[in-house]
């Protein structure tokens, strides 16, 4: 049996482990003779440091995010050709090199810029030539992406294909594929019943003002609201207390059938830019409005989105549902909307899940059948 491997970073579930789920699953369902398997090297490497980076890291960006902020363009950002910023991921790549001696995958999927940045160096090295795929998972490329030995690239827009060719690598080792999403959220259930229907996402992470909320909420009773609470007891808690009739709260949700459902039943979303949830509602063509920001990607995604016209930034100082209502009762902005999302989903290879399945399995045939190896 063949085996692919997947390479997020941190155990932190973030968009890294999404993407890697959504695409272990995809090749689960439609290929019976590939094991799959998911590895954090750090973890694997220390679990203990990794831990201690991860508390740290959640901690950062909640309580000195202007920090963070200016620490991930001083070490991600820089140019290509200063390197010094990485020479601690390097302490990794005997770890890697066991994992990999460990694993014997035939393929590896790196859904982070870390292992993508390792696996490049050791491929380069010679000690390795199992293909290696990057999957990007927010809508820029830091400059730790390993690029120079890597085999495939799937991209979530043109525009970061067009970087890659002037980087020198090959067009046809690159592929639009959007971030990739779970197989259930490229089927729609049914067409949006423009009834008003605001779905509200943020809370699992903490980053819902519930005083200024409830407030807000309470005046409006145009929109009804659908609250993703997520993990987050506590706030479920308290929106079931305020016992609003336009507002209905979800504790976490895990079933994907049921996430595809509510998606298909709302007519605009408010959410942070997170890479993976505004790739699962673009595919839903649903206007996006974003009330908050992590330091770091996200920053990076939402100026993406903005430029573009895909998202709509919230004044904090204005009221909720005033700022949806201007933009979605409005004609002339919706429809430049709708033209804006058409753009970018006619610039995907891939539209479709029978699309996800043609091309993985044509994908995972040619390299699979290399026999490529890491050195014992």
């Amino acid at each position: 049996m063949s085996k692919a491997l997947f390479l997020p970073f941190l155990t932190i579930q973030t968009g890294h482990h999404q993407v890697a789920d959504a695409l272990m699953d995809f090749i689960t369902r439609h290929n019976k003779d590939i094991e799959v398997k998911k590895v954090d090297l750090l973890n694997y490497a220390n679990p203990l440091v990794e831990r201690v980076i991860s508390q740290s890291y959640l901690s950062w960006i909640q309580y000195a995010p202007l920090l963070y902020t200016k620490f991930y363009k001083k070490v991600f950002d820089t140019p290509k050709e200063i390197k010094q910023n990485f020479k601690l991921y390097e302490m990794l790549l005997k770890h890697l090199e066991r994992l990999l001696q460990q694993e014997k995958p035939d393929i590896i999927f790196c859904t982070q810029s870390a292992p993508s940045y390792l696996m490049s160096k050791l491929k380069q090295s010679g000690r390795c030539n199992v293909p290696v795929v990057n999957v990007y998972t927010d809508f820029f490329m830091n400059q730790l992406w390993g690029i120079t030995a890597i085999d495939y690239h799937f991209v979530p827009m043109q525009e970061m294909k067009e970087a890659l060719i002037r980087q020198g690598v090959d067009e046809s080792t690159i592929f639009v594929t959007g971030i990739p999403v779970h197989e259930e959220m490229l089927r729609t259930t049914r067409l949006h019943n423009f009834a008003r229907n605001i779905l509200i996402a943020g809370g699992n992470s903490g980053l819902l003002d519930c005083t200024n909320l409830y407030e807000q909420l309470k005046q409006s009773d145009y929109f009804h609201y659908y609250i993703l609470c997520g993990k987050n007891d506590k706030l479920y808690q308290k929106m079931v207390a305020w016992k609003l009739p336009n507002v209905t709260p979800f504790s976490y949700i895990e079933s994907r059938t049921e996430m595809n459902c509510l998606y298909d039943q709302m007519d605009a979303i408010v959410t942070k830019p997170g890479g993976v949830t505004v790739s699962e509602v673009l595919r839903k063509k649903l206007p996006i409005f974003v009330h908050s920001v992590l330091p770091g990607q996200e920053e990076h995604n939402l100026r993406y989105l903005t430029e573009q016209g895909l998202a709509y930034t919230l004044n904090k100082h204005e009221s909720l549902h005033e700022q949806l209502e201007r933009m979605l009762l409005n004609e002339e902005a919706m429809s430049h909307y709708r033209q804006q999302i058409a753009l970018y989903l006619n610039n995907l290879q891939l539209k479709t899940a029978e699309d996800w399945v043609v091309f993985m399995q044509r994908l995972l045939r040619k390299q699979l059948v290399t026999g490529a190896m890491c050195p014992a």
